[in-house]
C-alpha cells in the first residue's frame, strides 16, 4: 500500500496545485477559430517536434509565422473567497516577438530573451464575467516557435501573510524536492479537500528550513551584437542600465553586476548623466564591475596577443573608472569555449577568478566540475566556477534546484543565483525581485543572501586547496563551426592584428622620438576597435547581416590609420619617412626589407619590381614572377633587422649562389616533381600525390584531397557542423586541369583548377627556394550553401598525438581518441598550426595556417575545413570569393625541435618591404631561440631604464626550458624589477614579459 501511495506522490502533488494554480495551456484556441478547439491538441506538434511535444508544449512552424490565441479567464468560486490574494498570469515562451492583450489592451511584449511573464490580474476581475485574453507570438526565422508555460497562479497580497495558504502547494514541492517522501497519511487524503490543506500545513510545520544559502545578484547578459546590429546594443545598454537604477531605489536588497569595458566607455561618452549614477552606485557597494577582458571575447580563435591585450586593456579602463574595487575577475559566460593556455593570459594581468556557464551546453558529455583550479601547461592557474544558467528569474523551486546540483558537484552549501533578462540585455525586473521577496522568509524555500559576485568568490577562497585540478582546454561540445563561418572576419581580424603589432614595434624601436616624429601615433594604433570585432557572436560569424555590413568600414578605417601608421614609424626608423606614394613607386631604386619579429632564422624571398637587385654590395640572385616583377632571395638574417636594397644596371658579375634551390623535374604530361632538397611534391592532374620530408621520407598514404559533404548544421546553422557530416559526402571533379607557370631556381608554381558543383576553385602550389614548407594558395568562388568543404591529408606514418597552435600556449591531444570527452573534440579551433606528432622520436607532417581554421585530426590524416555554408542567421555568410593559405611542412625531428611555431609566423608574416633608402645593414633586436615564439614587443614604461627599453612578451610553447642569451648589445629584467642579466630562461609552456635594455657600452 505505502509503494503504491509514493507512486501515486506527483499525481497527488499535482491535484494539490491546482488550488492556487491552473494551467492554461490546453484552453487556448486560434482567434480565427470559431469553435475554440485547443490548439494544443493541434497534430502537427506531434508530427514534427515530438520531443517537445512530449513535454507538452504548444508548438507551430518556424519562419517567422504569427500564431495568434485567445482565451477566456474566469475565476473560479474558490479563488472569490481568498481575499488576501492576487492572481498573475505566468507565460513563457520560445517566439522572437509577443504581445498580450487583455480586454483589448496591450499589457506586455516580449521577445526571443525577455521569455517570462507574471503579470498581475486587475483586482477587480473576479466580479467580472471573464477576461479576454489575447496572445500573439511570432516564430524564429531558425527555429519552431513554442509557448512553454500558461497557468494562473495565486500569491499573497503581503508576501508574509499567507492568511489564503495559497503558497501551500508550491512550498510542499520544495519540501518535495529535497527527494523526502510525503508522509501516506497526507497522501491518503483527498487534495482537493479541506483536511488535505491542514494536513500538508502541519507537515511543512515539522520540518526545519533548507540547510544552506542562495547568494544571488542581479546580472544582464548583453550580447554586443548577434540578432541586432551594434547600434541596438547601446540602446539596449542604456535601457538595461537605467531600469537596474531605478529598482535599486525600490529594492534595496538590489545588487547588479554587469562586464564589459566597452559598454561604460560608451556611456561615459554619450550618456555622462547616467554613467556618473552608475559611479556612483559602484561606490555605494551595489553596482559591480564584472570585467575582465575589454569584451566578452570568443576565447579559441583570438591570438595569444589578442587575448593578452583583452585582459590587459580592459583591466586598465576597470582600474581607473572603478578603483574602490579590486580586478581580478574574468566573466565569460557565454564565450564558446576556452583554450588551454587561458590561465597563463588572464593570470599575466592579475586574473584570479575565471567564471563561465557555457560548458552546461555540451551536447554529448556533462562537464565534471562546478568548482575547480584550471592550470596550464606553464603552472599559471585561476579558480574556476561554473555558473547557473543566465537570464533566470526568482522561481525558488529553480533555486533549490541549482542548490542542490552545486552542492552534490561541490559539498558546499551556498550556491549564487543571477536573476536577470539576458543576451538582450534587460536585467532583473520588478517581478523577478517581487518573487524572490515573496519567497525570501519562507520557511521552505532556501535563504537568500543578495550581494555582490566578489563577495560570494571570497566565500569559496578557503576552499581552494582542496578543489580539483583541470589541465586541459575547456572544450565546449558544440559550436564546432564557428572557426571556419564567415570567413572574412578571420582574415580582416588577423590583418588587423598584424598592423597593430607592427606599429606598436616600430614605436618602441624609435623609443621617445616616436611622439615627436609621428604624432599620434598611440591613435592611429589602437587596439580597441579589433578587440570590440572579436566579439563572440562577431569573430565567430555567427550574426545578421547588419552587423557585418556596419564592421566592413571599420576594419578597413582601421587597417589604413594603423597601416599608415606602421609605415611612418619605420620610415623614420630605417632611414628618414617616405614622401607620399610610399610603397607604390615602382620606379625606386632603393627600397628596404625589414624582418618584423625576433625570430632564431629569417630566409626572405620577395616579388620586386623589375630589374636587377643587389643588396649592399651583394648581388641578389633572380627570377620573372609569372604576375609580374621579379623574384629576389635576399640574405639570410635573423631576429628584428632590416636589409637595404638597390636596383641596379645588369652586370656581368657571376650568378649569386642560390640557397637551397628549386628543381622542376618532368614526370610525364601533366606531372612534375618539384624539390628543393628541404622537400619534394609530386603534383599532377589528380593533384598533390605525395609530400617528402629532405630525407625522401613519404609523408602521405594517398594524395591529399579536397572533399565536400552536406552539412546541415544542427539547430544553431551558423555555429554548429553537423556531427554526421562525414556520412554525406558529396560529388567531386575527377581530375583537374594542371598547369606548370613558374619553374625556376627561386620558385615553382603549379595551378590546378577545378569546379565543385556551382563554385569554381583553383589551387595554387608554390615551392620556394630555401623553404621548409609547401604552399598551397587555395581561390574559390563559392556558391555553395549547406556544405562544407574540407582539404584533407591522409598520413603515411601513423601520428599518436596531435599538437596545434591555441590561445595561451599549445596543447597536444591524443591522435586516437579514447575518452568520451576525446571522442567529441572532432573538430577543433587552430589559430596558426597543427602537426601530427608519431612515435618516438616524435617527427611529423605539420599544416601552416594563414589564420583561424577549424580542423581535425586522427592517427591516419589531417584536415581542415575551408569553407560552409550556414544561412542563418546570415543567409550569405560564405558565399563570394575566398582566397586562403595553408602550407606543408615535414617536421623530421617534431614540432618543438624542428621549430614549427616560428615557421608559422614566417609563413603568415613574411616582413616588410618599402621604399626607404636604408643605408646599411640594420639589427634592432637579436633574435629568439628557434623554439621560443614572440607574442608582443611595445614601448617598456619602466623606471630606471634608459629610453631605448623595449617590453616584450614571449611563450615557450614546448615540454623543455630555453635559455635566450641576448648576446653584447642587450641585457634583460623581470617586468617589475630592474636587475638586468644578459640571459633569461623560460619555462615549459610559460608565458613571460620581459623588458630588453641595451647595454650602456653598444
Amino acid at each position: 500500500m505505502e509503494k503504491h501511495l509514493q507512486a501515486r506522490g506527483s499525481e497527488w502533488i499535482e491535484t494539490f496545485r491546482r488550488r492556487s494554480r491552473i494551467d492554461l495551456l490546453s484552453g487556448w484556441w486560434r482567434s480565427t477559430d470559431p469553435e475554440r478547439r485547443s490548439v494544443l491538441a493541434d497534430p502537427w506538434g506531434h508530427q514534427h517536434r515530438p520531443d517537445w511535444a512530449a513535454r507538452g508544449l504548444l508548438i507551430w512552424p518556424r519562419g517567422g509565422n504569427w500564431l495568434r490565441l485567445e482565451q477566456i479567464l474566469v475565476c473560479s468560486e474558490d479563488w472569490k473567497q481568498s481575499s488576501a490574494s492576487l492572481e498573475r498570469l505566468i507565460l513563457s515562451w520560445w517566439a522572437d516577438r509577443v504581445r498580450l492583450w487583455v480586454d483589448g489592451v496591450l499589457v506586455h511584449e516580449g521577445d526571443l530573451f525577455d521569455t517570462r511573464c507574471r503579470w498581475v490580474l486587475p483586482t477587480d476581475w473576479k466580479k467580472h464575467s471573464g477576461l479576454r485574453i489575447q496572445l500573439e507570438l511570432r516564430s524564429p526565422c531558425h527555429d519552431d516557435g513554442a509557448l512553454i508555460q500558461s497557468a494562473l497562479v495565486q500569491e499573497p497580497l503581503i508576501a508574509e501573510c499567507d492568511s489564503d495558504r495559497v503558497l501551500l502547494p508550491e512550498a510542499l514541492v520544495l519540501a518535495c524536492a529535497k527527494g523526502e517522501p510525503i508522509p501516506n497519511a497526507v497522501l491518503s487524503c483527498n487534495p482537493k479537500g479541506t483536511q488535505a490543506v491542514s494536513l500538508v500545513d502541519q507537515y511543512l510545520a515539522s520540518r526545519s528550513r533548507p540547510r544552506g544559502t542562495v547568494h544571488w545578484l542581479g546580472h544582464a547578459h548583453l550580447d554586443l551584437a548577434w540578432l541586432w546590429p551594434v547600434a541596438d546594443t547601446w540602446q539596449a545598454a542604456e535601457r538595461t542600465f537605467r531600469s537596474a537604477l531605478d529598482l535599486m531605489d525600490r529594492f534595496p536588497e538590489l545588487h547588479f553586476a554587469h562586464s564589459t569595458p566597452a559598454l561604460y566607455a560608451w556611456m561615459e561618452r554619450h550618456r555622462p548623466a547616467l554613467y556618473d549614477r552608475i559611479q556612483q552606485a559602484s561606490r555605494q557597494g551595489r553596482w559591480e564591475p564584472i570585467n575582465g577582458p575589454w569584451v566578452e571575447p570568443d576565447c579559441v580563435l583570438v591570438s595569444t596577443a589578442s587575448l593578452s591585450r583583452q585582459f590587459t586593456l580592459g583591466q586598465e579602463d576597470s582600474l581607473r573608472r572603478f578603483p574602490e574595487w579590486r580586478h581580478d575577475l574574468a566573466w565569460l559566460p557565454d564565450s564558446f569555449g576556452f583554450a588551454a593556455g587561458f590561465p597563463s593570459v588572464a593570470n599575466a594581468s592579475g586574473i584570479r577568478w575565471f567564471c563561465t556557464h557555457k560548458l552546461a551546453w555540451n551536447a554529448t558529455n556533462r562537464f565534471p566540475h562546478r568548482l575547480f583550479r584550471w592550470r596550464s601547461r606553464g603552472q599559471a592557474e585561476v579558480m574556476a566556477l561554473m555558473l547557473p544558467g543566465i537570464g533566470t528569474d526568482g522561481d525558488p523551486v529553480a533555486m533549490a534546484e541549482e542548490h542542490r546540483n552545486f552542492h552534490e558537484a561541490t559539498g558546499l552549501e551556498q550556491a549564487i543565483w543571477l536573476p536577470g533578462v539576458g543576451d538582450h540585455g534587460g536585467g532583473p525586473t520588478a517581478e523577478m525581485l517581487e518573487q524572490l521577496r515573496l519567497w525570501r522568509e519562507h520557511p521552505q524555500a532556501l535563504p537568500q543572501q543578495p550581494g555582490t559576485l566578489r563577495a560570494y568568490l571570497d566565500h569559496l577562497e578557503p576552499f581552494r586547496s582542496s578543489l580539483p585540478v583541470w589541465r586541459d582546454e575547456l572544450y565546449l561540445e558544440l559550436h564546432r563551426g564557428c572557426a571556419t563561418s564567415k570567413p572574412d572576419q578571420k582574415r580582416h581580424n588577423r590583418t588587423l592584428e598584424r598592423l597593430l603589432r607592427e606599429a606598436e614595434l616600430a614605436a618602441a624601436l624609435l623609443g621617445a622620438q616616436a611622439d615627436e616624429l609621428v604624432p599620434g601615433h598611440g591613435v592611429a594604433s589602437d587596439w580597441r576597435p579589433l578587440l570590440f570585432q572579436q566579439f563572440h557572436d562577431i569573430l565567430p560569424g555567427t550574426s545578421i547581416p547588419e552587423v557585418f555590413e556596419q564592421a566592413e568600414p571599420i576594419w578597413r578605417d582601421s587597417r589604413r590609420r594603423a597601416a599608415l601608421c606602421r609605415d611612418q614609424l619605420l620610415g623614420h626608423l630605417l632611414g628618414g619617412a617616405p614622401d607620399d606614394g610610399f610603397g607604390s613607386n615602382l620606379h625606386r631604386s632603393r627600397w628596404t626589407w625589414c624582418s618584423l619579429q625576433p625570430l632564431a632564422h629569417w630566409s626572405p624571398l620577395l616579388r620586386m619590381p623589375k630589374g636587377h637587385w643587389s643588396s649592399g654590395n651583394q648581388h641578389l640572385a633572380s627570377q620573372a614572377a609569372h604576375s609580374g616583377g621579379v623574384w629576389v632571395q635576399l640574405p639570410s638574417c635573423e631576429g628584428i633587422c632590416a636589409l637595404p636594397l638597390q636596383r641596379v644596371s645588369e652586370t656581368v658579375e657571376p650568378a649569386p649562389m642560390i640557397r637551397h634551390p628549386v628543381k622542376v623535374e618532368v614526370v610525364s604530361l601533366e606531372a612534375w616533381t618539384l624539390s628543393n632538397g628541404l622537400l619534394s611534391a609530386d603534383v599532377s592532374t589528380l593533384g598533390l600525390l605525395q609530400l617528402r620530408d629532405g630525407n625522401g621520407v613519404q609523408q602521405l598514404r594517398e594524395p591529399a584531397q579536397l572533399l565536400r559533404f552536406s552539412d546541415r548544421g544542427e539547430f544553431w546553422d551558423a555555429w554548429d557542423i553537423a556531427a554526421d557530416y562525414r556520412q554525406h559526402p558529396l560529388p567531386m571533379a575527377e581530375s583537374w586541369t594542371a598547369e606548370l607557370v613558374e619553374s625556376g631556381p627561386l620558385v615553382a608554381r603549379i595551378v590546378l583548377r577545378a569546379a565543385l558543383g556551382l563554385s569554381k576553385v583553383r589551387l595554387d602550389l608554390l615551392l620556394k627556394a630555401d623553404t621548409p614548407w609547401l604552399e598551397i594558395q587555395i581561390s574559390i568562388d563559392w556558391k555553395q550553401t549547406h556544405e562544407l568543404l574540407r582539404f584533407e591529408l591522409p598520413l603515411n606514418i601513423a601520428s599518436v598525438r596531435c599538437a596545434a597552435d591555441t590561445s595561451g600556449g599549445v596543447i597536444e591531444r591524443p591522435a586516437q581518441a579514447i575518452t568520451p570527452y576525446e571522442q567529441q573534440r572532432w573538430e577543433i579551433p587552430v589559430i596558426s598550426w597543427l602537426s601530427a606528432v608519431s612515435e618516438a622520436p616524435g617527427g611529423g607532417l605539420a599544416v601552416l595556417l594563414d589564420g583561424p581554421q577549424g580542423a581535425d585530426a586522427s592517427a591516419d590524416h589531417l584536415g581542415v575545413s575551408l569553407l560552409r555554408g550556414p544561412t542563418w542567421p546570415d543567409p550569405s555568410a560564405d558565399s563570394g570569393f575566398h582566397k586562403q593559405r595553408l602550407a606543408l611542412m615535414p617536421a623530421l625531428n617534431g614540432w618543438n625541435r624542428d621549430a614549427v611555431p616560428q615557421a608559422a609566423i614566417r609563413f603568415r608574416e613574411p616582413g616588410w618591404t618599402g621604399a626607404v633608402a636604408l643605408d646599411q645593414r640594420w639589427q634592432g633586436l637579436p633574435p629568439l631561440p628557434k623554439s621560443l615564439v614572440p607574442i608582443a614587443v611595445k614601448k617598456a614604461c619602466t623606471d630606471g631604464l634608459s629610453d631605448e627599453a623595449i617590453q616584450i612578451e614571449l611563450l615557450n610553447p614546448g615540454p623543455e626550458r630555453q635559455r635566450w642569451l641576448l648576446g653584447q648589445d642587450w641585457r634583460a629584467c623581470c617586468k617589475n624589477t630592474n636587475v638586468l642579466m644578459n640571459a633569461w630562461d623560460v619555462s615549459p609552456g610559460e608565458l613571460i614579459t620581459l623588458v630588453l635594455d641595451k647595454n650602456q657600452s653598444s
